[in-house]
């Protein structure tokens, strides 16, 4: 198989190029060429700007497949628009890898007929969720008008694993890792979603074997799986003596503790049902597997400790240690929480 990448240097795109080289695809990277450069030097890389509509290097070459992981750009509809015209007749297969952020109405079990920012609801457009969504529906409807059933649309949630960029995940697990007591939000039976990278990219390819084209959620695992779980798996992992503290909602936040970037996979209450659990049984369905749990955590620690990487997400300790003071305090005082 001849294979496309737009993009290919961070986290999904790494694990697209790796599982391409270990199944013996051949292999192109199409990107700026400015971030993670001296990766994959035996891999054909092609320079140009899709920001600035700049193509060239695309043009006049075939390919069997192209893998779109395009993110977070204003007019990313045209960027989309541009690339798909310029290849419609030169790739037999486009995957376009969305997001659930494209939903305008999360519905815990909603499937891949729930509306859609942009296309089936005008979002008031002021959070960057909503922005994001929006561009990444229209994007999605660009693909599907030039490719038809030759395009494959994949809307996955929060995606883990090695090469992690973003840390939502690998907070807890360095985290439990250290050790010792551990602010935890709310309950452990708080409901999350999370896919690993490689069992994302391995279903994709054995999609694109088959040119199974169509509308996917990609969520895991094929379980409920609550937060407790995953932090209990955690200190199982790191064999750390790590003790969750697990604190209300309304006391994180009276603490100015911010949701989803300071305590990742937490959500108040009052936003719970933006992050629900979807149906994932039209991929399953499809051949989509899940890693045990362990498995994908235990990668992630070993990774994490071998490359070290600073993170957008997470606690400071510092912060940590005064939040869990304050709730100690409240606790003797008796305040109601």
């Amino acid at each position: 198989m001849n294979i496309l990448i737009l993009g290919g240097t961070q986290f999904l795109g790494r694990h697209f190029v790796e599982i391409a080289l270990n199944n013996g695809y051949q292999i192109t990277l199409f990107n700026r060429g400015q971030t993670n450069n001296s990766l994959y030097p035996n891999v054909e890389k092609l320079v140009g700007d899709r920001l600035k509509g700049n193509l060239a290097a695309l043009r006049g070459r075939k390919w069997d497949i192209v893998i779109d992981t395009a993110g977070y750009f204003p007019n990313l509809e045209q960027l989309v628009r541009d690339t798909a015209e310029l290849l419609k007749d030169s790739v037999e297969f486009y995957i376009f890898i969305s997001t659930i952020s494209v939903y305008a109405e999360l519905k815990t079990n909603g499937d891949e007929t729930l509306p859609r920012y942009g296309i089936d609801r005008n979002p008031p457009e002021k959070t960057d969720a909503e922005i994001y969504g929006t561009h990444k529906a229209l994007a999605e409807s660009v693909v599907q008008e030039i490719y038809g059933e030759r395009g494959l649309i994949v809307r996955p949630g929060l995606i883990v694993g090695p090469y992690d960029n973003l840390g939502r995940l690998p907070y807890w697990v360095r985290r439990v890792a250290q050790g010792g007591e551990v602010l935890t939000p709310e309950s452990p039976n708080l409901p999350v979603q999370f896919i690993d990278a490689r069992d994302l990219v391995e279903w994709i390819y054995r999609m694109a074997l088959a040119r199974k084209g169509g509308v996917y959620n990609a969520v895991g695992p094929d379980y409920s799986l609550n937060l407790g779980q995953v932090l209990e798996t955690c200190r199982q992992v790191s064999g750390s003596d790590a003790k969750f503290i697990w604190v209300p909602g309304k006391f994180l936040e009276s603490q100015g503790i911010g949701h989803w970037q300071e305590l990742p996979l937490w959500l108040p209450s009052s936003l719970q049902n933006t992050f629900p659990c979807l149906n994932n049984r039209k991929a399953i369905a499809d051949g989509l597997s899940f890693s045990p749990l362990a498995k994908t955590i235990h990668d992630l620690w070993q990774w994490d400790q071998l490359e070290q990487p600073e993170y957008p997400s997470g606690l400071s300790p510092e912060k940590e240690k005064n939040v869990l003071q304050a709730w100690r305090r409240a606790a003797e005082e008796g305040i109601d929480h």
